[in-house]
């Protein structure tokens, strides 16, 4: 059975790109055009505690995110991202008040409890949640069946299986599915959030589109890709083959209007996608900041700055330390 969902995060995930600064009207633009597209699920951007202004898609309050809905949206269609430890939960109106589809919480495996306490906060206030923890390259199989027992306790609408680093294969991909296919409860669609690092976004998105499943699987793109370092899975890549391949109903024209006249300007100005730095992140399993640093501050070559993230102890691979990378890099140097 066909069921494959799009989950647009342009404004959120790409938002690492240009300090979330797209502008007010931008913002309705985007989100408008991306109704009309048909996409599934629309994350508008971060609720935040933040610093922030009008023209950022970084939100105090649920209420600021309002004046960038487009009329007559269907509000089961938006979502909001948490991260854990980085809002007030207690602002948050009860869900029957909330003019929103739901809430995405993201959190650290050090957070994971912390995370999970936010987690039922949020259900009990009424909201459609996804729990989103980061860096499932952290986990192990008996890790993943411990967090699954809590997730299937929790409830939430989706959970969301996040390869920060872009590392998953087809192979894992698929071993990943089935885990939790086969242990999830069955009313809890699976999420996957894909980067860019090694280019096989586009494939593993088509493999889970191939999947015969009862349950409702959402894949995360962001227009043209747009977000930090690699990048993310293209809406406009993965709409044309779900199209094509299953006769699907998305509106190809609003997106490429979306690309066009928003994305290719910013893109323009700060580029993202592959390149060799970002892709020996995600060989070596790093937080693709560290490759960033190394790639736009020192001379390596791609051998030594190898070995160099190869050398970052665990503790530190997926939670960016610039002092501790500079450290790192002086003690080679010498």
């Amino acid at each position: 059975m066909f069921n494959i969902k799009i989950l647009d995060c342009t404004l959120r995930d790409g938002g690492y790109v240009n300090d979330w600064d797209f502008g007010r009207n931008i913002s309705r633009s985007l989100l408008s055009l991306l109704i009309q597209a048909n996409i599934d699920y629309v994350e508008a951007g971060f609720l935040s505690c933040k610093n922030t202004n009008i023209d950022k898609t970084l939100f105090n309050t649920i209420e600021e995110v309002y004046d960038i809905f487009p009329e007559k949206t269907a509000a089961n269609k938006l979502l909001l991202m948490i991260k854990t430890g980085e809002y007030d939960i207690e602002k948050l109106p009860e869900a029957i008040n909330a003019n929103i589809g739901g809430l995405r919480l993201i959190f650290k495996k050090h957070q994971l409890h912390h995370g999970i306490e936010i987690a039922e906060k949020l259900i009990k206030k009424g909201y459609k949640l996804f729990v989103n923890p980061t860096f499932c390259n952290q986990y192990n199989k008996d890790e993943f069946l411990k967090l699954i027992e809590m997730i299937n306790e929790l409830q939430p609408f989706a959970f969301t299986i996040v390869d920060s680093i872009g590392s998953l294969d087809s192979d894992n991909t698929l071993k990943l599915f089935n885990l939790f296919n086969e242990n999830l409860r069955q009313d809890i669609a699976i999420c996957f959030h894909f980067h860019n690092n090694m280019q096989l976004s586009y494939s593993n998105a088509c493999l889970l589109s191939r999947l015969n499943s009862n349950r409702e699987i959402i894949v995360d793109t962001t227009l043209y890709g747009m977000g930090r370092g690699a990048g993310n899975l293209c809406t406009e890549l993965f709409v044309q083959h779900l199209n094509t391949q299953w006769n699907t109903k998305y509106n190809i024209i609003p997106i490429l209007d979306s690309i066009n006249n928003y994305i290719l300007p910013i893109y323009d100005k700060t580029p993202w996608g592959y390149t060799l730095p970002y892709f020996l992140s995600a060989k070596n399993g790093c937080h693709p900041n560290y490759a960033k640093f190394l790639s736009e501050n020192t001379n390596l070559s791609y051998a030594q700055m190898s070995t160099l993230l190869k050398a970052i102890p665990q503790e530190y691979k997926t939670v960016y330390n610039e002092k501790y990378i500079i450290t790192l890099f002086s003690s080679m140097m010498k």
